[in-house]
């Protein structure tokens, strides 16, 4: 089930025949409830369904089956004035039937350029916690702006948290054919930042959920921890790696993103064409399959590194399980 916004409210669609006599239920929470609406009773021939609504609060749209068993779908891309690729994670159903709770994990770029609008929205969606994933240097130069009630926390992946800015120098060859290959030894990087992990599994569990997760274009190291997340909740590769790639719907937003954030860090002293920095905006399956390697070639497997080297014990992971599946 795939919910489309439209101009005037939602369409709902489904990607599998329909049970007759199954029912469809609209909410404002993620999960059906006592204040639950009535959309339609479908039938096998339903294709999609339009619903008409304003969305001044997030919906949510619940399919009940007739052998009561339900699923839950929303809008995956919300639209902000001030940033992009902002994602629910939820949603996705791994390996053994579970379904990853809708408005629980969400991610994005850049919160910077945050409107008053779009921190209305994130206190609408109930977030309880930020984790900006970027180098100190980076929220130096782009600070998030404070939202009220909600903690930011700086966990960057990469580098070292309070690493001096000296040593975060940014030095951009000319050469536009490395790029390419200078993105698959990030995330190498990436799959070495062991105690920020460690910490953001932890705050999760101290601080719960709903909780967003960005780094400046939501999509390296955003990717990576999104990835992992997954991974710990037992989704399928094939659908990590497919919520992975849904980046490449914002690559000209992260070009602008990195030029902006370029320019700055080199005081305009270096000149470079957009087009060359593609290999750095778009997501690449090669790119995270790397990270993926890095982590089996130290660990054996992806799973091992999680246990072994982040530190994530049994207990912790059902936790979260608990906490984040439905």
């Amino acid at each position: 089930m795939k919910v489309t916004s439209i101009e005037k409210g939602y369409q709902i669609s489904f990607d599998e025949k329909v049970e007759n006599g199954s029912i469809l239920f609209v909410d404002t929470q993620p999960a059906k409830t006592s204040q639950s609406t009535q959309i339609a009773t479908l039938n096998s021939k339903d294709q999609d369904i339009q619903y008409r609504a304003d969305k001044k609060a997030r919906r949510y749209f619940i399919l009940e089956k007739p052998n009561g068993e339900q699923v839950i779908s929303a809008e995956r891309i919300l639209n902000f004035e001030g940033t992009f690729n902002f994602r629910d994670m939820g949603g996705y159903i791994n390996k053994h039937g579970r379904q990853v709770k809708w408005g629980q994990l969400y991610r994005s770029g850049d919160l910077s350029a945050l409107t008053e609008a779009d921190k209305h929205q994130i206190e609408q969606l109930g977030i309880k916690w930020i984790c900006d994933l970027r180098s100190t240097a980076e929220v130096a130069t782009n600070k998030a702006p404070e939202i009220a009630q909600i903690p930011n926390f700086n966990i960057p992946i990469g580098t070292a948290k309070n690493e001096p800015a000296e040593k975060q120098k940014l030095d951009l060859p000319t050469d536009k054919t490395i790029y390419e290959p200078l993105m698959g030894e990030s995330y190498k990087v990436f799959a070495g930042s062991l105690e920020s992990y460690r910490e953001i599994f932890e705050e999760i569990l101290k601080q719960e959920t709903p909780f967003l997760f960005h780094c400046t274009a939501g999509k390296d190291r955003t990717g990576v921890l999104g990835a992992l997340l997954l991974k710990l909740l037992d989704v399928s590769e094939k659908d990590i790696l497919n919520d992975y790639l849904l980046t490449n719907q914002f690559t000209d937003d992260i070009l602008n993103e990195m030029i902006h954030l370029i320019e700055i860090l080199t005081q305009n002293k270096l000149s470079i064409q957009k087009d060359a920095l593609r290999p750095m905006a778009e997501a690449k399956t090669s790119y995270l399959e790397i990270a993926f390697k890095e982590m089996e070639k130290n660990y054996g497997s992806v799973d091992q590194f999680m246990e072994e080297g982040i530190g994530i014990t049994s207990e912790m992971k059902a936790r979260l399980q608990n906490m984040l599946l439905y």
